[in-house]
């Protein structure tokens, strides 16, 4: 046994596995479904990724777009402006109901 982790019996495998083990070869099918090979050097690279980590070559993700910089600011601006008056509308019931 390894570094101290439970080890549980599987019935359907007849074999002994750690709960992580299972864990991570899970994870590891899961990843595989979204792994695509780089157009330029043809190292596997996640689906989702703008760039790629080997070549540094830019990709077009699949099946998602990322926000533009002036769509992140308008929404920015608009959170920022939603927590203010939220903050003060608490602040100003706080000095109101203490009476």
């Amino acid at each position: 046994m390894q570094s101290g982790r439970t080890v549980w019996y599987n019935r359907s495998m007849k074999k002994k596995n750690t709960v992580y083990e299972d864990r991570d070869e899970k994870r590891a099918e899961r990843l595989n479904r979204h792994m695509v090979a780089c157009p330029y050097c043809g190292t596997p690279v996640l689906d989702h990724m703008t760039q790629c980590p080997h070549c540094k070559k830019e990709l077009k993700p699949v099946g998602y777009q990322p926000l533009s910089d002036q769509k992140l600011k308008k929404i920015r601006i608009v959170t920022y402006s939603i927590g203010a008056v939220v903050t003060v509308v608490i602040i100003v019931l706080l000095f109101v109901l203490r009476k």
